[in-house]
């Protein structure tokens, strides 16, 4: 009789102790569902591009994926999902798993001009969280060879006598969309939009002379401007280029756009473990004093690099979506 209840005691303790390990297994799933992040990456990380092959953020991701490979000691599958005005590839970052293993390549427009143009659009991926802005750049409006002005104030005094000008974007509520708005209304210009898939393909519709005037990050101009294929009008914010001294700045035209260039970072689905985020910052960081990043493509194309923390980011987008509202009514387009 003693054998049996001290064996039916055993088994109610091992019963209790697997109940135990049951509900702490639970619980942790309950607070994330995500391996710890000293476990983290033990797989592939996705990495979305919302735009088409060939472009500034395509190109800028792409040679950052290799540093960034060594810094996680996994792979990074870049994969291009453009479409919608970069909706399409958002959207899946969105609603992808929160567990580090997918995170997206955003620009500035997506996190603060788009909610004011297109909110129905931007709830399509709202629930992004900002993870590290990875690098700045910046601006510079251009137009085709043919177009015979030597900078914007030349140019606006030849299109007034025009008609069927043209200039390019990449869609509605991106930077070359509200800046040329906001010249056609600062200098009563009539010069028809012309969206096109990416910027990329905005770009060489202008460059080829299909369109008259576009814009486009500095570093991937610079190029294109040294043989003649493209010619600079101006470069945005208040001071002139080092990489451009002969070209007028907005500011110095009498210009005030409250916007001085693009900006792109790392942004992942909502509920990803606060550890996965500082995670991604710190290997971005890492990645991004990469000798042949910098040697390849940085010190060459301008960037300014950050890889700043989650809780920067973030407050760099609220500032700059504050100042998106400037930006979208000094286009004449309502904030919506």
């Amino acid at each position: 009789m003693n054998k049996r209840k001290s064996l039916r005691r055993s088994l109610l303790l091992l019963a209790a102790g697997l109940m135990g390990d049951l509900a702490s297994i639970t619980g942790a799933q309950a607070q994330g569902g995500a391996q710890p992040a000293g476990a983290w990456p033990n797989r592939p990380v996705r990495v979305i591009i919302p735009q088409p092959p060939g472009g500034v953020l395509d190109i800028l991701i792409r040679a950052l994926a290799e540093p960034l490979r060594q810094q996680f000691g996994q792979p990074i599958v870049v994969e291009n999902r453009p479409g919608g005005n970069n909706v399409v590839g958002l959207e899946a970052c969105a609603g992808a798993a929160p567990d580090g293993y997918t995170i997206c390549a955003v620009s500035a427009e997506v996190l603060s001009t788009y909610p004011l143009v297109e909110p129905a659009l931007y709830a399509r991926y709202s629930s992004i969280v900002p993870a590290t802005l990875i690098a700045r750049n910046a601006g510079v409006l251009l137009a085709n060879p043919a177009v015979p002005a030597k900078d914007l104030r030349e140019f606006v005094t030849w299109a007034r006598g025009q008609t069927g000008l043209n200039y390019s974007s990449s869609g509605q509520g991106s930077t070359p969309h509200l800046l040329w708005e906001f010249i056609k209304q600062h200098d009563g210009l009539r010069i028809e939009h012309v969206p096109y898939r990416g910027i990329i393909e905005a770009f060489n519709e202008m460059a080829a002379g299909r369109v008259q005037v576009s814009y486009i990050a500095l570093g991937f101009a610079l190029e294109p401007i040294a043989t003649g294929r493209v010619k600079p009008l101006a470069v945005l914010g208040s001071r002139r280029s080092p990489r451009l001294p002969e070209v007028p700045s907005l500011g110095e035209l009498g210009y005030e756009f409250p916007y001085d260039g693009p900006w792109w970072g790392f942004a992942a689905p909502a509920g990803t473990p606060a550890p996965v985020m500082e995670r991604i910052a710190a290997a971005t960081r890492a990645a991004l004093q990469d000798a042949n990043l910098r040697t390849r493509l940085l010190e060459p194309q301008a960037y300014e690099a950050v890889g700043n923390t989650p809780a920067e980011f973030a407050a760099i987008i609220e500032e700059e979506r504050t100042r998106g509202v400037a930006i979208v009514r000094a286009a004449g387009i309502e904030v919506r």
